[in-house]
Protein backbone atom coordinates (compact mmCIF):
# COMPACT_ATOMS: atom_id res chain seq x y z
CA UNK A 1 0.00 0.00 0.00
CA UNK A 2 1.81 3.05 -1.13
CA UNK A 3 0.03 6.88 -0.43
CA UNK A 4 1.60 10.03 -1.80
CA UNK A 5 1.38 12.62 1.18
CA UNK A 6 2.63 15.48 -0.92
CA UNK A 7 0.47 15.00 -3.48
CA UNK A 8 -3.06 14.06 -1.34
CA UNK A 9 -6.16 16.19 -1.56
CA UNK A 10 -8.07 14.38 1.45
CA UNK A 11 -5.93 16.99 3.62
CA UNK A 12 -5.26 20.12 4.30
CA UNK A 13 -1.92 22.64 3.63
CA UNK A 14 -1.21 22.07 7.60
CA UNK A 15 -2.02 18.42 7.82
CA UNK A 16 0.57 17.41 4.97
CA UNK A 17 3.21 19.72 6.90
CA UNK A 18 2.38 18.38 10.15
CA UNK A 19 2.92 14.81 8.54
CA UNK A 20 5.65 15.49 6.35
CA UNK A 21 7.04 16.30 9.53
CA UNK A 22 5.89 14.27 11.96
CA UNK A 23 6.55 10.98 9.61
CA UNK A 24 9.91 12.33 7.99
CA UNK A 25 11.56 8.95 8.53
CA UNK A 26 8.57 6.94 6.87
CA UNK A 27 8.81 8.85 3.87
CA UNK A 28 10.52 8.11 0.41
CA UNK A 29 12.50 11.12 -1.80
CA UNK A 30 9.20 10.91 -3.28
CA UNK A 31 6.87 12.47 -0.42
CA UNK A 32 5.26 8.79 -0.07
CA UNK A 33 4.08 6.38 2.67
CA UNK A 34 4.61 2.27 2.02
CA UNK A 35 3.08 0.26 4.20
CA UNK A 36 3.09 -3.68 3.51
CA UNK A 37 1.31 -6.53 5.45
CA UNK A 38 2.19 -10.25 4.88
CA UNK A 39 0.48 -11.88 7.97
CA UNK A 40 -1.79 -13.92 6.31
CA UNK A 41 -1.71 -16.12 3.16
CA UNK A 42 -4.86 -14.23 1.85
CA UNK A 43 -4.20 -11.21 -0.56
CA UNK A 44 -7.22 -9.39 0.39
CA UNK A 45 -6.84 -9.61 3.95
CA UNK A 46 -3.11 -8.18 3.70
CA UNK A 47 -4.71 -5.25 1.80
CA UNK A 48 -6.92 -4.60 4.52
CA UNK A 49 -4.37 -5.29 7.26
CA UNK A 50 -1.98 -2.47 4.84
CA UNK A 51 -4.84 -0.19 4.92
CA UNK A 52 -5.80 -0.54 8.44
CA UNK A 53 -2.31 0.53 9.54
CA UNK A 54 -1.33 3.35 7.33
CA UNK A 55 -4.88 4.32 8.58
CA UNK A 56 -3.57 3.92 12.20
CA UNK A 57 -0.26 5.83 11.31
CA UNK A 58 -1.69 8.79 9.12
CA UNK A 59 -4.26 9.04 12.28
CA UNK A 60 -1.51 9.38 14.76
CA UNK A 61 0.56 11.51 12.79
CA UNK A 62 -2.12 13.99 12.80
CA UNK A 63 -3.12 14.49 16.45
CA UNK A 64 -2.02 17.61 17.71
CA UNK A 65 -0.08 17.51 21.10
CA UNK A 66 -2.07 19.17 24.10
CA UNK A 67 -0.19 21.85 25.21
CA UNK A 68 1.38 21.45 28.63
CA UNK A 69 0.58 24.33 31.34
CA UNK A 70 2.92 25.12 33.68
CA UNK A 71 2.02 24.66 37.37
CA UNK A 72 3.42 24.90 40.55
CA UNK A 73 3.35 22.75 43.51
CA UNK A 74 0.32 23.78 45.78
CA UNK A 75 1.56 25.38 49.86
CA UNK A 76 0.69 22.38 51.62
CA UNK A 77 3.06 19.71 49.27
CA UNK A 78 6.07 22.50 50.39
CA UNK A 79 4.90 22.60 53.67
CA UNK A 80 5.06 18.50 53.70
CA UNK A 81 8.49 18.86 51.65
CA UNK A 82 9.93 20.73 54.16
CA UNK A 83 8.49 19.09 57.72
CA UNK A 84 10.14 15.75 55.93
CA UNK A 85 13.77 17.74 55.71
CA UNK A 86 13.66 19.25 58.95
CA UNK A 87 12.97 15.68 60.73
CA UNK A 88 15.67 13.85 58.32
CA UNK A 89 17.92 16.65 59.72
CA UNK A 90 17.31 16.36 63.35
CA UNK A 91 17.91 12.73 63.03
CA UNK A 92 20.96 12.81 61.49
CA UNK A 93 21.74 15.85 64.13
CA UNK A 94 20.78 14.00 66.63
CA UNK A 95 22.94 10.68 65.88
CA UNK A 96 26.16 12.92 65.87
CA UNK A 97 29.04 12.50 68.58
CA UNK A 98 27.96 15.05 71.00
CA UNK A 99 31.43 15.85 71.87
CA UNK A 100 30.51 16.07 76.03
CA UNK A 101 34.20 14.83 76.91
Amino acid sequence: MVWRVATSTALSEDERARLSTRLASRLDGEGSIRVVAADTRSQTQNRALALERLAKLVRDGLLVPKARRATKPTRASKMARLDVKKRRSARKRDRRDKGDD
